[in-house]
């Protein structure tokens, strides 16, 4: 495994209700320093269980980052399901879940875990979305995350958010079963609480080695034409100003902004 990355942008959804599950990941693309620096980058009580950061896998950060994204969007998990081919699909996918649905096809222990979950969440009612907190500190001692060439080890974040109350069951039924299958798609407390993968726009702490340069991946995650490999990026939807944690990688035939 590589060595530990300055903080990468993970998400954690919480919904307070009924008992649920939640997902990990990498950085956040809301964040700001002082986010990360709340209670000293301990674990918020009530919040996080530390447990299910170390027994998440490489794949977990692809699920987490799916599920959060989909939040983010307002694209319902009911909507996906496994295609004639195996394949992860949905109608009508937004530019963000169909780039990574591009990757997580790709890497079949995160497809074969996403196409579990559906079989009992494609085909429900799609539930109502509702509003996605600032991001709070996760997993502050780091979660394996796949890259293409290997794994890294990545802090994540977590946001809460909240159900409209439309078809609320849809959403508890689809937060369980990922929650399965991802141990940072998880319930606390009465909390829902996913950690997907983030864009490593912010940096946990501030350091002189970082790069205050790189390029954004467009709505699919791709770097444009011609960016060298190995140039840092962020995805386009991340407001942070520092570039660490991705890079421009040649995978399956593209640039992809991805994880290093």
């Amino acid at each position: 495994m590589r060595p530990l990355r300055h903080a990468l942008h993970a998400c954690t959804l919480v919904a307070f209700g009924p008992l649920a599950l939640g997902c990990s990941s990498t950085g956040d693309d809301n964040s700001t320093d002082s986010n990360s620096d709340s209670l000293l980058g301990l674990p918020l009580p009530g919040v996080i269980n530390p447990l299910n950061c170390f027994i998440s896998q490489p794949k977990d950060t692809l699920i987490a980052e799916l599920v959060k994204d989909s939040w983010r969007v307002n694209y319902p998990l009911t909507r996906l399901y496994v295609g004639s081919d195996g394949l992860i699909t949905g109608p009508g996918l937004p530019p963000a879940l169909a780039g990574e649905l591009e990757v997580i096809n790709t890497v079949e222990p995160a497809r074969a875990s996403v196409a579990r979950a559906l079989a009992g969440v494609s085909g429900l009612p799609d539930y109502g979305m509702g509003a996605m907190s600032f991001a709070l500190p996760a997993c502050i001692l780091g979660v394996p995350a796949w890259t293409p060439n290997g794994t890294s080890t990545v802090y994540t974040t977590q946001n809460l958010v909240f159900p409209n109350g439309v078809n609320v069951s849809s959403w508890r039924t689809a937060h369980r079963e990922f929650g399965k299958e991802c141990p940072l798609v998880r319930s606390l407390l009465n909390t829902d609480v996913i950690d997907p993968p983030g864009d490593g726009s912010t940096n946990l702490p501030p350091s002189a080695t970082v790069s205050a340069t790189g390029v954004t991946a467009n709505a699919y995650g791709l770097c444009a034409p011609g960016t060298a490999i190995g140039t840092y990026c962020k995805l386009n939807y991340a407001t942070g100003v520092r570039w660490t944690g991705r890079n421009c990688q040649l995978y399956y035939g593209s640039t992809r902004c991805l994880v290093y």
